[in-house]
């Protein structure tokens, strides 16, 4: 069962196909029963200017201190969806609270 350990946002990039526009992202953290972490990475994105850069269900988010994060949708995208589109990502090679600190400065504990 996973519980709640933190949470935080931060200002990156998305990219696709070597495009880029400015982005905000959430993090949440999960606590596993034996204790291991898994960073939840959440963010909006323009319908149109990923149509545009042709998303085909994945894109990076660069972080600010240059960390790339695949983010993913899933099922398509096409001019019928809303205009704001929620990705998604995850990152559970950290073990421990403090390599997720670490890792993640933006969090709020």
């Amino acid at each position: 069962m996973l519980t709640f350990a933190a949470e935080g946002n931060g200002q990156g990039k998305l990219e696709i196909n070597g495009q880029t526009a400015p982005v905000t992202y959430e993090l949440v953290v999960a606590r596993e029963e034996d204790e291991s972490r898994q960073v939840r990475i959440r963010l909006s994105a323009s319908r149109d200017w990923l149509l545009g850069q042709g998303f085909k269900g994945e894109a990076t988010l660069v972080r600010a201190n240059g960390d790339r994060i695949p983010v993913r949708r899933e099922g398509g995208l096409d001019v019928d969806d809303a205009v704001s589109v929620t990705l998604e990502g995850y990152d559970d090679t950290r073990s421990d609270a403090s390599d997720v600190n670490a890792a993640y400065p933006e969090l709020k504990h």
